[in-house]
């Protein structure tokens, strides 16, 4: 269910689109959220991966004030600040 032009939500979870992976990202309710739908904190960082262990990707960021802060770890090409980005349609 949407509830933000930034984040969806889901049993235990909040979901929003990560620009640098062009797919969905899940943060669970275990991560603390300040509550802002708009401009989201969320903590700690978090770190994604996916694929076989001999390619594995990897999208290692914070997301506080609604800016994705992108870690040097990441696989992808983004790095640094990236505003939090509306959900696709």
């Amino acid at each position: 269910m949407k509830v933000s032009a930034k984040l969806r939500r889901a049993e235990g979870m909040y979901i929003h689109w990560c620009p640098a992976c062009e797919e969905m990202h899940v943060l669970p309710d275990s991560w603390k959220f300040d509550g802002n739908l708009d401009v989201p904190t969320f903590s700690p960082s978090f770190k994604h991966t996916s694929g076989p262990k001999d390619a594995r990707a990897v999208c290692h960021y914070t997301l506080m004030g609604g800016v994705l802060n992108f870690c040097g770890d990441c696989t992808h090409s983004m790095r640094g600040p990236v505003p939090l980005p509306d959900l696709p349609d």
